[in-house]
């Protein structure tokens, strides 16, 4: 909400609606935004143990298994930012601007999941840049996607999926599934028939 009102100038009338709460809700959650950022406290603070417990659960989510235990540690209010640099993907990185609330969290969550058990992709836990996350990579090894959770008491804020090839290359090899499309040829993987 923060980036809506102070880079992008919304006002709290059409963030209300954008995220299905009140104008006052909106102005509050701004106010405490502002604070902190004032004070130069970082909002999320995660611990080891919260970071852990919360990456397992996103792996065995990702891996096939129960999805139920990853989904209701998410925030009511969580947000699910996917940035692919605009290339055609499917999952995680196809979201152009976040998907807001838990119950819409949710089923880009699932949908993301089906798509990364269907591609076969390899789901490492990670810590990056001091929060907890995943690293996605091919059948061949190369990464495809790098995915953080902000967690703020024991619950997921938000979610930052990063597909954008431009933006992995300095972690390491970077998946051959991006040299072998281009932005014309449409998503790089589409719902299992």
């Amino acid at each position: 909400m923060f980036l809506l009102r102070e880079v992008f100038g919304y006002g709290y009338d059409e963030i209300a609606e954008a995220v299905d709460k009140s104008e006052v809700a909106c102005r509050q959650i701004f106010a405490r935004a502002r604070r902190r950022i004032d004070e130069g406290r970082p909002r999320f603070e995660t611990s080891r143990a919260d970071g852990e417990e919360l990456t397992g659960l996103f792996l065995a989510a990702a891996r096939g298994g129960d999805m139920g235990s990853l989904l209701e540690r998410l925030a009511p209010d969580v947000l699910f930012y996917g940035d692919s640099g605009g290339r055609p993907v499917g999952g995680a990185g196809r979201f152009v601007s976040p998907v807001i609330g838990r119950e819409r969290v949710a089923k880009a969550l699932r949908f993301s999941m089906e798509q990364m058990i269907w591609f076969g992709a390899q789901v490492r836990g990670a810590w990056v840049n001091g929060q907890p996350g995943v690293l996605t990579y091919d059948a061949d090894g190369g990464l495809f996607a790098v995915i953080v959770f902000d967690v703020l008491d024991g619950q997921i804020q938000a979610i930052r999926a990063v597909a954008n090839p431009d933006k992995l290359r300095h972690i390491g090899p970077i998946s051959s599934i991006w040299q072998l499309h281009s932005r014309e040829e449409g998503p790089l993987v589409s719902r299992p028939p």
